[in-house]
């Protein structure tokens, strides 16, 4: 039995009722199961992912730092400033960003690419 299972009916009912001004069509069952849903096996809750540094970003997508900057600024990557210097990356926006990749169109492509170097 876990701690969610121990919550009174009573208790219940009456959070359904709050709730249901905001969510119609939530009942006991529904917020019983939406409550499980969050916690693990043992009743405790999810783990904090732990945020990353733009290197351990830059190190995981093969790419430099300035990049990490950009994607930072484009909201490519969700970041948070814990002080000027002190930046944490969400894992989540890593995956999101994968799975997703950058359009065509931002991809920055150095001018001296397009011209082929002439030997004399």
């Amino acid at each position: 039995m876990t701690k969610i299972d121990t919550i009174p009916a009573s208790v219940m009912s009456i959070a359904v009722k709050l709730l249901q001004e905001y969510i119609p069509e939530l009942t006991a069952d529904g917020l019983r199961t939406a409550i499980s849903q969050h916690y693990n096996d043992d009743g405790q809750s999810p783990p904090i992912q732990k945020g990353l540094t733009r290197q351990e970003c830059a190190n995981i997508l093969g790419v430099s730092i300035t990049t990490i900057n950009r994607y930072i600024k484009n909201r490519k990557l969700e970041a948070v400033n814990i002080s000027p210097r002190l930046v944490r990356i969400n894992p989540n926006s890593i995956h999101e960003l994968l799975n997703r990749g950058i359009p065509q169109e931002e991809v920055l492509t150095p001018p001296c690419l397009g011209k082929r170097r002439v030997n004399r």
